[in-house]
C-alpha cells in the first residue's frame, strides 16, 4: 500500500476520536507523537538544506549525532515545492538516519506561494506560475519581495488548494511528524481584487490579520482532520507590535505558537535581523502569555544564523536567561549561514543547550 493510501485510512479511522478535542483546544503535544517522553520541553534543530545537492551520507551521520547529544528530540527540514522531486531520496535518507538516534523529523514549507519563509531564499514555482494570484499594492502594482519575489495572496483559493495538496504531498512522501509554519508574509494589507471582494475598496491591517487566522485556521483543521497525530507550530517575528502577536495567537490548530529572534534583551545591542527583534525580556515573554492565554504551548527560535563574532559574547550571557523563560519547545539553527566562526559559535551553543532540559 503506498504510503499516502495508508495515511489517508488511518487518519480516516481516527479522525473522529480527534474531532472532539482539536477545536479550541490543541492535539497531543509534540512530545507525544515523538513517543520519547509524554511530557516536557522540546529540543528541535533547524537543519536548513544539508540536503539541497551535495549529501554525503557520513556528513549526515555526524550532524545528527551532534544533535542528539545535546538532547535534541526532533529536526526540522526546509522543503521547498521543488524537493518532492529533486531530493526525494535525500530528505528519505535524513528521516531514517534521524530515526536510527530516536529523532523524530518536522518541516518547514518553504517558500510555498511565497507566503512562508524557510531556506533557501527562491521563488515560488506556484506563484510564478500563477500571476492572477499576486498580493498588489494600492497602486496595482505587484509586491515584490527583495528576496523572493512576488507573494500569493491568501484570499485566493487557489492559493488554499495549493498548500493542500503540497502538504497532502508532504505527508505521502516522508515520515514527517509535523510542520512548523515560519514567518508568515501576508500579514500587511493586500489590495488584490479578491483581497478587495472580501474586505472593501480601504482595508484595513485588522481584517487582513483576521484574513491571516483565519486562512491558517482553514488550513490547520483540514490537517487535524486528516492527520490527526501531527503537529503544528508558527512563528512570527519577535519585534511585532502586541496587536500582531496576540491576534495570531488566535489561529486555531496550532500545537506551538511563538517567534524568532536574537537570543538576548533589547537593551544589549548587537546586530539583529531587524531592530529589536529579540527574544529575552519583555518582547519575547508576550509570546509566552499569547500562547498560553489561547491553551497553546510556546515556541522560541533562536536567531545565532548571520551572527557577528563579536555578538558572541551576548549570547553567552544571555542564554542561561533566556533558558530560564518558559518555553516549551526551543529550536536552534545548526551551524547556520555567514557565520565568521561556525565552530566557536556552535561550541558555546552546544554547552548551553545540554542545560535546556534539566
Amino acid at each position: 500500500m503506498e504510503r499516502r493510501t495508508f495515511i489517508k485510512n488511518m487518519a480516516a479511522a481516527s479522525g473522529i476520536v480527534f474531532a472532539s478535542r482539536l477545536f479550541p483546544g490543541v492535539a497531543a503535544p509534540f512530545s507525544d507523537v515523538v513517543g520519547k517522553k509524554t511530557s516536557g520541553k522540546i529540543l528541535n534543530a533547524f537543519y536548513y538544506r544539508a540536503h539541497m545537492y551535495t549529501m554525503v551520507p557520513r556528513h549526515i551521520r555526524e550532524d545528527l549525532k551532534w544533535m542528539a547529544d545535546v538532547g535534541t528530540d526532533t529536526i526540522t527540514l526546509s522543503i521547498l515545492e521543488q524537493d518532492f522531486a529533486a531530493a526525494f531520496e535525500n530528505v528519505e535518507f535524513i528521516c531514517n538516519e534521524a530515526a536510527k538516534l530516536g529523532m523524530s523529523v518536522i518541516a518547514v514549507p518553504s517558500r510555498w506561494a511565497g507566503i512562508l519563509a524557510g531556506a533557501p531564499k527562491v521563488p515560488s514555482l506556484f506563484t510564478i506560475r500563477n500571476p492572477q494570484t499576486w498580493i498588489l499594492r494600492k497602486d496595482g502594482t505587484p509586491v515584490d519581495s527583495s528576496v523572493t519575489g512576488r507573494i500569493s495572496s491568501i484570499h485566493y483559493e487557489e492559493t488554499y488548494e495549493f498548500m493542500i495538496q503540497a502538504l497532502d504531498k508532504l505527508y505521502s512522501s516522508w515520515d514527517i511528524k509535523g510542520i512548523i509554519w515560519d514567518e508568515p508574509k501576508t500579514l500587511s494589507i493586500d489590495y488584490s481584487p479578491k483581497a478587495i471582494e472580501k474586505m472593501g475598496p480601504d482595508p484595513t491591517e485588522d481584517q487582513q490579520l483576521q484574513a491571516n487566522v483565519d486562512f491558517y485556521t482553514k488550513i490547520n483543521k483540514y490537517l487535524k482532520t486528516h492527520y490527526p497525530d501531527k503537529t503544528i507550530g508558527m512563528f512570527i517575528y519577535s519585534d511585532l507590535p502586541d496587536k500582531v502577536v496576540y491576534k495570531m495567537a488566535e489561529t486555531e490548530g496550532l500545537d506551538y505558537y511563538g517567534c524568532d529572534g536574537r537570543p538576548w534583551r533589547l537593551e544589549d545591542g548587537g546586530k539583529t535581523e531587524n531592530p529589536g527583534k529579540v527574544l529575552v525580556g519583555h518582547t519575547g515573554q508576550r509570546f509566552i502569555d499569547a500562547a498560553k492565554k489561547q491553551g497553546k504551548k510556546s515556541l522560541f527560535l533562536i536567531e545565532n544564523h548571520n551572527m557577528a563574532d563579536k555578538d558572541i559574547p551576548l549570547l553567552e550571557k544571555r542564554m542561561p536567561e533566556l533558558l530560564n523563560m518558559d518555553i516549551d519547545q526551543l529550536i536552534y539553527y545548526y551551524y547556520p549561514r555567514n557565520i565568521e566562526n561556525p565552530d566557536k559559535l556552535m561550541n558555546i551553543l552546544k554547552n548551553r543547550l545540554k542545560t535546556f532540559k534539566k
